[in-house]
């Protein structure tokens, strides 16, 4: 990120609830040309050979402010001078802050939503919160101004020059966007940390990440590929699902009965970041927060079976996922048809270890496709005993418990299979409407 940029924004007081009299059109924002004049002369006087009138000139120019922003990004790109460039790139964040508060102040008078407005990331993020209706099977979505109650999380979320930064990367090339979001990731996961203040071996307590800051990473993380993000080193595994799950109100506001502030908007969000999720190691860490955290959302369903789907996906996280839609609010008997086509999946789902009785210090092989049976026979009334699954030390096997059964022999798992088999055709006999085929 920009340092001097993020540091300009927090200077300038980035957000302070509107200034009084502030018109809502963003046309009333559009510099004169006698001030774009007058911002060339004094850009020029920055390469005058006497100090004083180079101090002058750079005084003037950072109180024009805004004013001066678009002749300063011309001089800094252009300028003959290299002190000309070097001032007016110094010159520039503090320009560019006062710019943006500008913008942001008219968008705060703008109270009914009636003009367009020029701010970072306000077009991504209110195609993110805006509701979605179908109509004859078609989405239909909200006018595009975006609800009051999008924009009130946006001005939460641009309180924060962290953020507004991320924001501005959006509008830039993927590759950029990525960086960004890969540092955004980083400078959350080490506030809720500490790891950048510790000092003489006391680790002081981590901060909370704020809902606005989560709600930013989601949107940033659902407009950019994951492939443009960067993942390297130790921390690679951090995403937005680090910060769902951390607690506090961007987890409590999750509820559809949270009551909290902003939870709407910020669950329209979640909702949209979910039905982005494709890359195998987000996959492979959502399968329990969609399972839980995520269960009540509508998106939740058909993300998990992206993640049984996924052959990239490691299979602990298929098990799960399939313990995930069969216990769901619109799972159980509804989630056969798909459990049914997982029954010849021979990806590992995890190693069985049997601590006693005749297999004892013996490991077992649980497939995908076991765990599917497991849930099936479950579903359908039946015992896994009758099917030949095994639990350690003589437990009872339980399909929602992952580590609590597996087969001992190939034979069994074939014989299972085919009793499961035989087991469908006599219902299917007895009603042809009882297992629908999907």
């Amino acid at each position: 990120m920009t340092r001097a940029l993020v540091s300009a924004l927090a200077a300038v007081g980035l957000w302070a609830g509107g200034a009084a009299g502030v018109s809502p059109d963003p046309k009333d924002l559009v510099i004169s040309q006698g001030d774009l004049a007058k911002a060339r002369d004094l850009i020029r006087q920055l390469g005058s050979e006497a100090y004083r009138d180079r101090e002058e000139a750079h005084a003037e120019l950072t109180r024009m402010g805004r004013l001066a922003r678009p002749a300063l990004l011309e001089a800094a790109g252009s300028d003959p001078d290299p002190e000309v460039r070097f001032r007016c790139s110094r010159l520039l964040p503090k320009a560019a802050a006062d710019d943006l508060k500008a913008r942001l102040d008219t968008f705060l008078a703008d109270t009914e939503g009636k003009y367009r407005h020029d701010l970072p990331g306000w077009d991504k993020f209110v195609a993110a919160t805006r509701e979605t209706w179908r109509v004859f099977g078609h989405p239909v979505w909200a006018d595009k101004s975006g609800d009051d109650k999008a924009r009130q999380l946006f001005i939460e979320v641009v309180k924060t020059p962290y953020n507004v930064e991320l924001l501005r990367a959006l509008d830039r090339t993927p590759a950029e966007a990525g960086r960004a979001v890969a540092d955004r990731r980083m400078q959350l996961y080490a506030q809720i940390n500490q790891r950048n203040n510790f000092r003489g071996g006391v680790m002081p307590p981590p901060q909370p990440i704020t809902l606005p800051d989560v709600a930013c990473l989601i949107l940033a993380e659902t407009v950019t590929p994951a492939a443009d993000v960067p993942r390297a080193g130790p921390f690679s595994y951090v995403t937005g699902v680090t910060f769902l799950q951390q607690g506090g109100p961007a987890t409590s506001a999750l509820s559809a009965n949270s009551g909290l502030p902003h939870a709407e908007a910020y669950r329209r969000i979640v909702g949209r970041w979910m039905e982005t999720r494709e890359e195998p190691n987000d996959l492979a860490q959502l399968c329990y927060v969609a399972g839980q955290l995520l269960r009540n959302f509508p998106q939740s369903t058909p993300l998990l079976r992206r993640i049984v789907a996924t052959d990239a996906v490691q299979g602990y996280a298929k098990g799960e996922a399939i313990r995930a839609l069969v216990q769901g609010p619109n799972g159980g008997k509804n989630e056969i048809p798909f459990v049914t086509r997982l029954l010849t999946n021979e990806t590992l789902a995890t190693t069985v270890w049997f601590g006693g009785g005749p297999n004892q210090n013996q490991q077992y092989q649980c497939l995908v496709r076991d765990v599917a049976l497991a849930h099936l026979v479950t579903l359908t009334g039946q015992r896994m005993e009758d099917y030949g699954f095994k639990a350690p030390n003589g437990q009872v096997p339980v399909a929602a418990q992952l580590h609590s059964y597996a087969f001992t022999s190939d034979r069994d798992r074939a014989a299972a299979m085919v009793k499961y088999g035989f087991w469908r055709l006599k219902q299917e006999l007895k009603d042809p409407a009882a297992e629908p085929k999907k």
